[in-house]
């Protein structure tokens, strides 16, 4: 009998905190030596598709391009140390994340919310509720937390990268 390879999958959004989530995820999947899956889940409301259905869909390709960007401001681009497999699929995340991460070895992997909130993010609660594997929730980095203007999703991410730039530079004129 043969054993299925450990899974690490992980949502894919592009915020902040997803970000930081990506990396956490793809350090389990280092960890566990397993296959990880960045999954984006495009939210139409029609959770009964088959993925199959979905990727032959106008717009995949805008939603697959999302994940590789999201890769790329995490850590510079996709990791080739791990075995790495993007998805899109149509539906909830709440209600997709938990019926994709259904084996005993999977980890599901989720960005906890926007930074500065202390409730679990709909998403995340859904899935801890449904889901038949361990779950990790990733905070928001404390960077994030402690600076209100990088709140703000892709726009946020944008100004992280303009103050790393700056505080780079200054450091080196110092």
């Amino acid at each position: 009998m043969t054993s299925a390879r450990k899974r690490v999958i992980v949502g894919v959004t592009g915020t902040l905190t997803n970000l930081q989530a990506l990396r956490v995820a793809a350090d389990s999947a280092r960890e566990r030596d397993a296959v990880l899956y960045a999954i984006h889940v495009w939210e139409t409301g029609n959770d009964l598709e088959s993925m199959r259905a979905t990727a032959h869909k106008p717009g995949v390709t805008t939603r697959l391009q999302l994940i590789t960007q999201a890769f790329d401001e995490a850590m510079g681009g996709a990791p080739d140390d791990i075995d790495l497999r993007t998805v899109v699929v149509e539906g909830r995340p709440g209600y997709r994340l938990p019926r994709l991460a259904h084996l005993d070895t999977d980890l599901l992997v989720l960005g906890a919310g926007r930074p500065g909130r202390w409730t679990i993010p709909p998403t995340a609660r859904q899935c801890l509720r449904q889901a038949r594997c361990p779950i990790l929730v990733v905070p928001a980095p404390e960077m994030a937390r402690t600076t209100p203007t990088l709140a703000r999703g892709r726009q946020g991410t944008r100004q992280l990268q303009r103050v790393i730039a700056d505080w780079a530079l200054t450091d080196k004129a110092a």
